[in-house]
């Protein structure tokens, strides 16, 4: 995190920001000296330095990942892609519905939605999310949808119209908590306001914002409103993840085993009104989980021959 420092020299003041960060390996710094009067809008200059830090660490190495996903998907005949896709649609459906208090085992999972072998005294409703939640990521990675708020109404119909009805497509109209937080979504009245104005957001900063930077601030932002009476970590996770894959990068499925530092990041900058403590634990966990791109990148017979 930037913070703006101020040394004396005799009557003088001297002011700096100043950035801290790990970065493979080894604590770093990165100093700016600003001069000997306070600054104008330090907060913005102290968001600016984070930003620069970020490109040069963490976007430049999500570039290098998306490319070496890109070049892996390349070589691939399509029925490999689709069983590639269809693995992670197995394992995102397991883990996103685990997350949400789904009782089925991730054997259980793989057998419903490979072979249609239902498991027997597992609630239906646990069935049906999990066969409903996968047909919806097939439709949508055969054909790609925008995320804007028709979708995510027809997306929250598509996972929940069977086991829940009263709020399947519905924007909530009631007030909601979530559970062991502290932080209070907005009243029903001010829900599609600001749900309307996070839409508009997201496609004001398609360009502006680096693809992991929004897909991950979107998803905090769509979890901050609570903008469905149940089911907002399912949908959630599901747009978050058409951000990236319409950016070309790989999608994040962020497992039932990891939830208590996807808990406690949410929560963190829920409370402080800070994205910057869960942009940190996404960024960490999507290049953690998907580094191996990046190193497909580096043994590519392109980048080999370039040497």
């Amino acid at each position: 995190m930037a913070t703006l420092r101020v040394t004396s020299r005799g009557k003088k003041r001297y002011y700096y920001l100043v950035q801290t960060y790990r970065w493979e390996g080894a604590v770093r710094r990165k100093e700016v000296y600003l001069g000997t009067e306070p600054p104008d809008h330090p907060d913005l200059r102290l968001r600016a330095l984070e930003r620069e830090v970020w490109e040069a660490t963490w976007f430049r190495s999500f570039r290098s990942l998306r490319e070496g996903y890109q070049a892996h998907l390349q070589t691939l005949p399509p029925e490999a892609v689709e069983k590639e896709r269809e693995q992670f649609i197995i394992e995102f459906t397991y883990d996103t519905n685990r997350i949400e208090g789904s009782t089925l085992t991730f054997r259980e999972t793989a057998d419903l939605l490979e072979h249609g072998i239902s498991p027997g005294a597992k609630p239906m409703r646990d069935i049906r999310e999990a066969e409903l939640h996968a047909a919806l990521m097939r439709r949508l990675l055969a054909r790609p949808e925008r995320v804007d708020l028709p979708n995510l109404l027809r997306w929250h119909k598509a996972i929940f119209a069977a086991t829940k009805p009263q709020y399947a497509g519905r924007v909530r109209d009631f007030e909601v908590r979530i559970g062991r937080s502290k932080h209070i979504p907005p009243p029903p009245l001010e829900v599609r306001p600001i749900l309307v104005e996070l839409l508009r957001w997201t496609q004001r900063h398609a360009k502006k914002l680096q693809p992991v930077e929004r897909a991950a601030e979107f998803h905090l932002r769509f979890e901050n409103i609570h903008p469905f009476g149940d089911g907002n970590g399912r949908v959630g996770r599901v747009a978050m993840n058409m951000l990236l894959h319409e950016q070309g990068y790989p999608m994040l499925n962020i497992r039932y085993g990891k939830r208590s530092g996807y808990y406690h990041a949410l929560e963190r900058s829920s409370v402080r009104s800070d994205p910057g403590p869960f942009l940190l634990w996404f960024f960490r966990r999507y290049q953690r989980d998907e580094s191996r791109w990046i190193q497909s990148v580096a043994q590519s017979p392109a980048r080999a021959s370039s040497k």
